[in-house]
């Protein structure tokens, strides 16, 4: 296979050896062994519970929840912050639900006696197909392949052999079946889902119940078909449920895989039964079946590579590198590149590219229009009480899953963050009314695909934050910035910004002061030192003054492009803006998380929340860059994957390529071979580890790297800000700058060659200040033509002529 597809020769023992397709909707982790393969499958609405288990424990009242509010405030005030946060304690819910599994297909082939006599030869991914592959060599032959159409909407897998084979194929779920009905060519079972999921981090609580008051948990169901050569006979498997399906005399043989639940909406109760959903998955694998394989298989790329062909990244190695990388399995590259003496990045600076690739090919299979965002697992999940709930994490995760998505030209695929937003909206209306006696709407650190907006029960340092909405509406303000919102999206857009905006100006205090508070107030999931002992709440912590700056900002700047100049939240914005405290730096010269004084419980905490100013925020000011470099030196650079990926778009800013490098190559550790709780890296199958496998370490790469070769947040475009030096030549295409210009680049030992700078819209066209190292200068930019910037073959400071292009 290619350098930058994933392979390996060794059977999948584990989860995490398995190797991940989805479509958005239906996703899959194959494990391809001796003789076996697994498919473990996933459909990103099968989740715990209701819009009702939010508040199936009862409700918070106002007058209740007011008075709380009013004695923390004071406690904090008055320099009791651990005796606010058991105050705060009566606003907090319970917990958001859970994303799971659905069921298992295992596919065994044998000989006429039954005997198991066949060993993996290798196994792959194809990125830019998105479909597996294995080989079994044997008795016989056999080649397997599997995809997931985001046409057809199934999984389909085919099975080839040189001479006829029995194979045997087994359905089992982890869900509570409702009813199974088999028929020739394959099964139909229906399925329920658990009315209340509880997270691990709640031993106290039953870790499953089917049934819940007040809770009607989704139903589901799954068609599996399979076409053959040979013949059909059913038999009794007692190692699995229900039994299994033999085939004999088989050398080609297709299956189709459906899924399909009750799921209405993000935060709307379930519509319809399991029966409806049986109807449903088994006309949808009918079509499928009757398409067969050259079809469903040339369409599916089709619309696959329509994403993933849109941008690619290659580095040239060097004389150091290793000279055999073509055909070596991708577990092993990554241990001989860390073993190697000069390093991972200058022994195999393809590793980085696969990384990159692969980001963008779980982004595309795991968000699509349509479809609920990426979890925290994306869509991928094989435990019925998976790690915090594979939820929807607002603090940082759920974010961090698209920060690379305008950058490396999948505006598409955030849509389904902006559906989530929209639901939390809704929702989180009554939690504010309720909660905090506000205006607008709010949301807190945990969410679900029911719009779980309440507090959750734990610690205040992560229950009490209440700013969700504002990171959310910056975030899809990317949309705006990088050019890719169509006019309804800025009506969308606008409609999130006033909500949040609006809780914004009624959760400010004004005590008299020169600037407006916020109280309580955390920093995502860190605490100080407190005369109380450890504590988590404070006033206006430098996150949340972050936060409603860029808020109010998106606020101001959205208004005119929507006819909302004369919107009466704006005199409200305009006046609270220049009111919010700018980043403080404290006197050991490090930009201030808490209060002047407040001493960190964890000087190296995985959150750097405080640096939100500088990413994704708009900064950070040269005046800002010493404080901000300190601070990231005090932090310390080890940490969980997606911890490492904040701090590379943070040393990417400060256009610190040797810190990118240091980071790298943590990142790029294995990750059976770190220790500590967080300790980051990369699994077998290229997983990114908190630990354990979290996505966002994977999804959020992609940004992380593209701010490295380019930026365009301060009204410059930046090229190769902060490109290490082990990766010193290669080439990008199609990366995305604001407002919406296409990039590509060429660079040799260091120095950029060539760049090519296409407008994607007329808006975009125009004089831009474009900079490279030592040397900016302002370059015009014409719509349907491309302007390309070539160094000039001197010494010195660098020069670049530009030239004009007809775009093809």
């Amino acid at each position: 296979m290619p350098v930058n597809d994933l392979l390996y020769r060794r059977p999948a023992k584990n989860w995490l050896d398995g190797l991940p397709l989805g479509n958005g909707r239906l996703g899959a982790m194959v494990l391809a062994g001796d003789s076996s393969v697994r498919l473990q499958l996933n459909d990103s609405t099968a989740w715990s519970g209701s819009p009702a288990s939010e508040h199936r424990r009862g409700r918070v009242d106002a007058d209740t929840a007011a008075a709380a509010l009013a004695d923390a405030r004071t406690a904090i005030a008055e320099n009791r912050p651990v005796d606010a946060e058991r105050t705060l304690e009566q606003l907090q819910s319970a917990y958001s639900q859970s994303y799971l599994p659905f069921a298992d297909v295992v596919l065994t082939v044998s000989d006429d006696g039954g005997h198991c006599g066949w060993k993996l030869q290798d196994r792959g991914l194809s990125l830019a197909e998105a479909t597996h592959c294995f080989t079994l060599d044997g008795p016989v032959f056999l080649t397997q392949e599997t995809f997931i159409s985001p046409v057809d909407g199934v999984l389909v897998h085919r099975l080839q052999s040189t001479a006829p084979v029995d194979v045997t194929i087994a359905l089992s779920t982890p869900l509570m079946e409702l009813g199974r009905a088999s028929r020739p060519d394959g099964v139909v079972l229906k399925l329920r889902l658990p009315a209340d999921v509880a997270p691990g981090h709640e031993p106290n609580e039953p870790a499953l119940r089917w049934e819940a008051d007040g809770v009607t948990p989704l139903e589901g169901a799954l068609c599996l078909a399979a076409t053959h050569d040979g013949r059909h006979d059913d038999r009794h498997d007692g190692r699995h449920d229900g039994g299994a399906s033999l085939f004999t005399g088989v050398t080609d043989l297709l299956l189709v895989i459906a899924t399909e639940t009750t799921f209405s909406g993000i935060g709307r109760e379930p519509e319809g039964s399991a029966a409806d959903c049986a109807e449903e998955v088994q006309e949808r694998v009918e079509a499928a079946v009757e398409k067969g394989w050259d079809p469903l298989h040339r369409d599916h790329v089709a619309a696959h590579r329509d994403l993933f062909d849109r941008a690619s990244l290659t580095f040239e190695t060097g004389p150091q590198s290793r000279p055999e990388r073509e055909g070596i399995c991708t577990d092993r590259r990554l241990r001989e590149a860390n073993a190697h003496p000069a390093g991972i990045l200058t022994a195999d600076p393809e590793l980085v590219a696969l990384l990159f690739n692969y980001g963008r090919y779980l982004l595309i299979c795991s968000s699509r229009p349509g479809t609920l965002p990426a979890t925290l697992q994306g869509i991928w999940n094989e435990d019925m009480r998976p790690p915090w709930s594979s939820n929807y994490t607002l603090n940082i995760n759920a974010e961090m899953n698209y920060w690379g998505a305008e950058a490396a030209a999948l505006a598409e695929c955030s849509y389904p963050l902006f559906d989530l937003a929209e639901a939390l909206a809704e929702r989180g209306r009554s939690t504010a009314s309720t909660l905090y006696g506000a205006r607008g709407w709010v949301a807190h650190h945990n969410s679900d695909a029911w719009g779980y907006s309440s507090p959750t029960a734990g610690h205040a340092s992560w229950s009490q934050w209440p700013m969700a909405g504002p990171w959310l509406v910056r975030h899809l303000d990317e949309k705006r910035r990088f050019g890719s919102a169509s006019p309804a999206d800025l009506e969308r857009l606008w409609a999130l910004a006033v909500g949040a905006a609006e809780f914004v100006c009624d959760w400010l205090i004004d005590d008299g002061g020169t600037h407006l508070q916020t109280r309580p107030s955390t920093s995502p999931e860190n605490c100080y030192l407190s005369s109380q002992g450890r504590a988590a709440v404070a006033t206006s912590t430098a996150m949340d003054r972050a936060l409603i700056r860029e808020l109010f900002q998106v606020v101001l700047e959205l208004a005119p492009l929507v006819g909302q100049i004369g919107h009466p939240v704006l005199d409200e914005v305009r006046a609270a803006l220049p009111r919010i405290a700018s980043p403080q730096v404290g006197s050991d010269g490090r930009i201030l998380e808490w209060g002047a004084g407040d001493e960190e419980e964890d000087p190296q905490h995985r959150h750097v929340s405080h640096l939100f100013f500088a990413y994704p925020g708009n900064g950070p000011t040269q005046e800002l860059t010493g404080a901000l470099d300190k601070s990231l030196n005090v932090r310390g650079d080890n940490s969980t994957g997606w911890s490492l990926i904040w701090k590379i778009c943070l040393r990417s800013r400060l256009r610190q390529g040797e810190k990118v490098a240091d980071l790298l190559r943590l990142l790029f550790r294995p990750a059976d071979a770190t220790s500590g709780q967080h300790a980051g890296g990369l699994y077998n199958n290229f997983f990114a580890a908190h630990p354990p496998f979290q996505i966002d370490g994977n999804l959020g790469f992609i940004g992380a790297l593209a701010e490295a070769l380019v930026q365009s947040h301060a009204d410059t475009i930046r090229l190769l800000p902060a490109l290490p030096g082990e990766l010193g030549s290669g080439r990008v295409r199609g990366l995305v700058a604001r407002p919406g210009i296409a990039v590509d680049l060429v660079w040799q030992d260091g120095q950029l060659t060539e760049a090519i700078l296409t407008p994607l819209r007329p808006e975009a066209a125009g004089e831009r200040t474009v900079a490279v190292a030592d040397w900016a200068g302002a370059v015009t930019l014409a719509f349907g033509q491309r302007t390309v910037l070539r160094r000039e073959p001197q010494s010195g400071t660098p020069v670049f002529s530009t030239t004009q292009q007809e775009n093809t």
